[in-house]
């Protein structure tokens, strides 16, 4: 789908690029507020709507730096404990055959495709 590197520049370029032109021209149209009649109210839904988007936009890019740093907290502390349930593991007296049939199911999901919404 998409690579990495096109994700990066989306979020770093493209969409504060958009936050501002879209704020920009909101504030422009509502800045010369003299409706009259259908027209000036179709203005003002105008600007209103681009005002709408620089902040959905905004709110997008907020959110997906929010949830990133959330899901990099959650990788470092399951990393953190599979090496304590690991170490366990190590000192405890344990069949060498169980612990072949854990680490074939541990390479069967690493194993396993990552979703490419990242």
């Amino acid at each position: 789908m998409f690579t990495r590197s096109s994700t990066r520049l989306f979020y770093r370029v493209f969409l504060p690029l958009s936050v501002v032109l879209n704020l920009g021209l909101g504030i422009a149209v509502l800045n010369d507020l003299k409706p009259e009649g259908w027209l000036g109210w179709l203005e003002v839904a105008t600007g209103a709507f681009c005002c709408l988007v620089a902040g959905w936009l905004a709110a997008a890019a907020w959110s997906k730096s929010y949830w990133s740093a959330a899901m990099t907290r959650q990788v470092i502390a399951w990393r953190q404990i599979a090496d304590a349930i690991f170490t366990w593991l190590e000192e405890a007296p344990l069949p060498a055959e169980a612990l072949q049939r854990l680490q074939g199911s541990l390479d069967e999901v690493a194993a396993q495709p990552r979703s490419s919404s990242t």
